[in-house]
C-alpha cells in the first residue's frame, strides 16, 4: 500500500471513529436526560425497609397522606410510593419520577443512606453532624428533566425523626411549587377561552384566565359563570362583585351567608324548587386567611349539595378584599363528579384562581 493511500486510509479511520464517538456520546447524553414521568401530587419515597416500616415511614404518611380539604370521601394531599432502594437503583425507569424523597441515616449504612451520603460528600456530612437546622438538600433535573428531587438525612434516627415533625411543610412546598407549575401547564394545554377571559376583565377589571374547555353557562350584570361538562364531571367557576359594605366583614359567618344567598339565586337543577347551599352537617367548612396579590383574602373550602334533589361535591371561594375600588371580589369554583377522585379537579381549580390579578384601571 503506498503511503499517500496508507495516509488517506489513517484520515477515513479516524473520521470514522470520531464520528461514532460523537454519535455515542450524543447518544448516552440524551439517554441521561429523559423527560421526568409521574402525575402531579404523587411522591416516591426511597428508604430503607426498615425504616419505612416503624416510626420514620409512619411520620412521612402521617404528614404526607393527611386528608386534603375538604372532598365527599376522604382524599390524601399526596399519593406516596415507596421503593427500596435495590429496586431504586437497579432500573433505570424508576429514577426517571418527577418527584423522589431520599431519605438518609447518615451513621448507618442501608442502600438508601449510602446514596445520600455518597450525594452530601464528606464536606456536607460534617455539616450535617454539626447544624441542626442542615437536613435536606434538593436537586433539580438530577436524573431526568422536569424531576425535584430532595434528599432527607440527620446523623441518626431520632434527628431525622425531629427534622420530619419540623421540616415537612418545608418539603411539602418543594413539591407543591412543582406541581403548581406541572398543573398550570396542564389546564391551559389547549389555550385559554379568550371571550370568557376578556368578559370578566371588561366587567369586573381583574384577571381571571379561564380553560379552552369551559363555556359560558351565564352572565348578568354582576356575575359570570362558566362551566366545563363531561358525561362524568362538571366543573364550574362564578365570579362576582359586591360592594365593600356587603362583604366588608370578612368573617366565616358572613361568608357562609352569603354564598349560601348567591348560590340559591344562581344554582338549580331541573327539578323545581331545587337550588344550592353549603353542606356542613358532616364535614366543616375549612377556613384560612391569606394575601393573593397583596390583597387580603379569605379562603374557603368545603361540601356544596343541591337542596331538594341528590347532588353534591367540593367547592373553593375565595372572598377577596378590595379597598381600592371598595368591593369585595367572590370567586368560587365547584365540581360535581360523582364516583371519582375530586382531589385533581379541586386542583385545577386552584391553578386557574391562581392567575387572578386585578387590571389597572
Amino acid at each position: 500500500m503506498s503511503a499517500t493511500r496508507l495516509s488517506t486510509y489513517a484520515f477515513l479511520l479516524s473520521m470514522f471513529y470520531l464520528v461514532t464517538s460523537c454519535t455515542e456520546k450524543q447518544r448516552k447524553q440524551y439517554e441521561a436526560t429523559p423527560t421526568a414521568y409521574g402525575r402531579v401530587d404523587n411522591i416516591m419515597i426511597v428508604a430503607d425497609q426498615h425504616n419505612w416500616e416503624t416510626t420514620m415511614g409512619d411520620s412521612i404518611r402521617m404528614y404526607f397522606e393527611a386528608l386534603y380539604p375538604v372532598t365527599p370521601q376522604p382524599e390524601p394531599i399526596l399519593d406516596l410510593r415507596h421503593v427500596k432502594p435495590q429496586e431504586f437503583q437497579a432500573g433505570k425507569t424508576l429514577k426517571t419520577h418527577r418527584a423522589i424523597v431520599i431519605l438518609g441515616v447518615l451513621n448507618e449504612d442501608d442502600p438508601a443512606s449510602l446514596m445520600v451520603k455518597k450525594t452530601l460528600g464528606d464536606n456536607n456530612i460534617t455539616r450535617a453532624e454539626e447544624d441542626p437546622n442542615y437536613r435536606i438538600a434538593i436537586a433539580k433535573d438530577r436524573w431526568a428533566k422536569g424531576q425535584v428531587v430532595v434528599y432527607w438525612f440527620a446523623p441518626n434516627r431520632q434527628e431525622l425523626l425531629k427534622s420530619i415533625s419540623r421540616d415537612y411543610e418545608k418539603v411539602l412546598k418543594v413539591f407543591h411549587q412543582a406541581d403548581d407549575d406541572m398543573l398550570l401547564t396542564q389546564v391551559y394545554a389547549m389555550g385559554e377561552q379568550t371571550d370568557i377571559t376578556h368578559t370578566i376583565k371588561q366587567n369586573f377589571g381583574l384577571q381571571l384566565r379561564i380553560p379552552k374547555e369551559y363555556f359560558l353557562g351565564h352572565q348578568d350584570s354582576s356575575a359570570v359563570w362558566a362551566r366545563y361538562e363531561t358525561d362524568k364531571m362538571s366543573s364550574n367557576i362564578f365570579v362576582t362583585v359586591l360592594p365593600m359594605e356587603e362583604g366588608s366583614k370578612m368573617t366565616p359567618e358572613i361568608y357562609h351567608s352569603l354564598r349560601d344567598t348567591l348560590t340559591k339565586k344562581y344554582f338549580s337543577t331541573w327539578i323545581e324548587g331545587s337550588y344550592m347551599q353549603i353542606d356542613d352537617r358532616y364535614l366543616p367548612v375549612y377556613y384560612q386567611y391569606m394575601q393573593i396579590n397583596n390583597l387580603q383574602a379569605l379562603q374557603a373550602r368545603g361540601i356544596w349539595a343541591m337542596v331538594n334533589d341528590f347532588m353534591g361535591g367540593p367547592f373553593v371561594s375565595y372572598m377577596i378584599e378590595d379597598k381600592a375600588n371598595q368591593r369585595v371580589i367572590f370567586l368560587d369554583g365547584f365540581v360535581h363528579a360523582p364516583g371519582t377522585k375530586k382531589r385533581p379537579k379541586m386542583r385545577k381549580l386552584d391553578a386557574v384562581f391562581s392567575t387572578f390579578k386585578l387590571t389597572p384601571s
